[in-house]
């Protein structure tokens, strides 16, 4: 998708002092920038008197012919490639884009800082973060924000009910749950590849894989004060606080589909076994066996994206519906013989109740992830 416009474009920096790998490619995806952008890059190279740099990878995601003599004034620079989309494909496309490149031909380095080309990432905050990454090459490295000051509304907003769900949802606390400015270990650049994401919506998807490698801690994400700053109220970002805000809250609804889907079938199941047998305790084991045989692989493959072994995960996930089915089946009894209520309200409470233990023990201790370890060995 991505067209290398200079053939001498992946010139490298001077090695300077700094060894092969103890350096990062800077990494910019563009869509139709303003005219500061070449001086961004230049301040970057300009300020980085330890070469953390590598090399600099700017991605013009399809802006079009009115902005070719932006990027045009980069192409010739020191250290600088450009690379290009036909069209428009998204922010994820276009990060996806500089990844691949920067692997096939920086297979050396740390990893990847990648910052936004609007100018509201300062140039010492972005230099911090590649300091961090090169240290801690194996973590990824988020750039936070305080947003404290004059931050626009939809800015402050928006990162507060993400940052919001995100803990609810991982248990983990992000500062800044949708800064642009992030340090990629090589491992998770190659992870993100097949991520079948191209928009605003690619980073959090990665964010939350980069949670899962380091199972269910933040061990694996390291979280670095920086700037707020927003230029003309935010005037330059092409983000759609509606459109783009519910695809990246969508990322989170898939990580309670699979578990209301699977509450969805146990429930019909009892329905349906409780009307031909008036027995509780069938009727539980039935809705839990019907329920069981569909929740594993759908939890498993789609929810959490486990590649942990098939045998103990499945051991695992057996012990918990059974432990689950024996806590339910007290509960709605009880609630049934205290509040007089019919079965199926009772049954509906119980699992409800239930919903969120059963989510938070599937994701710490049953469908975790190894193939961060996997890439590193």
């Amino acid at each position: 998708m991505a067209d290398r416009d200079s053939a001498q474009g992946g010139t490298q920096f001077p090695s300077g002092s700094a060894a092969r790998d103890e350096a990062v490619v800077l990494l910019i995806p563009a869509y139709r920038p303003s005219p500061t952008l070449p001086e961004l890059v230049r301040e970057i190279r300009d300020t980085d008197r330890f070469r953390s740099f590598r090399s600099i990878v700017v991605v013009d995601d399809g802006s079009g012919e009115q902005f070719r003599p932006t990027f045009a004034q980069l192409e010739g620079a020191e250290g600088v490639t450009v690379l290009r989309h036909a069209v428009n494909l998204g922010k994820g496309a276009a990060l996806k884009t500089g990844f691949n490149h920067i692997l096939l031909n920086f297979p050396q380095a740390a990893g990847v800082v990648t910052a936004d080309a609007d100018g509201q990432h300062a140039v010492d905050d972005i230099l911090q973060v590649a300091r961090v990454l090169v240290e801690h090459p194996d973590d990824m490295v988020l750039g936070v924000r305080a947003f404290s000051g004059d931050v626009p509304l939809r800015s402050r907003l928006g990162n507060s009910i993400t940052r919001s769900v995100f803990r609810f949802f991982t248990g983990v606390g992000i500062v800044d749950t949708q800064t642009g400015l992030r340090g990629w270990p090589q491992s998770f650049c190659r992870e993100s590849l097949p991520v079948a994401i191209n928009g605003y919506d690619f980073e959090l998807e990665c964010l939350l894989r980069a949670h899962h490698a380091g199972n269910g801690t933040l061990a694996s994400v390291r979280q670095v004060p920086i700037k707020t700053i927003y230029l003309d109220n935010n005037q330059s970002s092409h983000f759609s606080p509606i459109r783009d805000s519910m695809r990246i809250y969508f990322v989170f609804i898939r990580y309670c589909g699979g578990s209301m889907m699977a509450a969805l079938i146990d429930n019909v199941s009892f329905y349906f076994a409780h009307g031909l047998t008036n027995n509780i305790v069938i009727s539980q084991i039935a809705g839990r066996l019907v329920a069981t045989s569909v929740a594993f692989t759908v939890n498993r493959k789609l929810v959490f994206r486990s590649d942990a072994r098939v045998l103990p995960s499945l051991t695992k996930y057996l012990a918990l519906v059974t432990v689950m089915g024996f806590v339910s089946y007290g509960m709605l009894t009880y609630l049934h013989r205290v509040t007089g209520l019919p079965i199926i309200p009772c049954k509906l409470i119980a699992e409800g109740l239930l919903f969120l233990a059963n989510f938070s023990i599937q994701r710490q201790v049953i469908f975790v992830r190894t193939r961060r370890n996997r890439y590193e060995s």
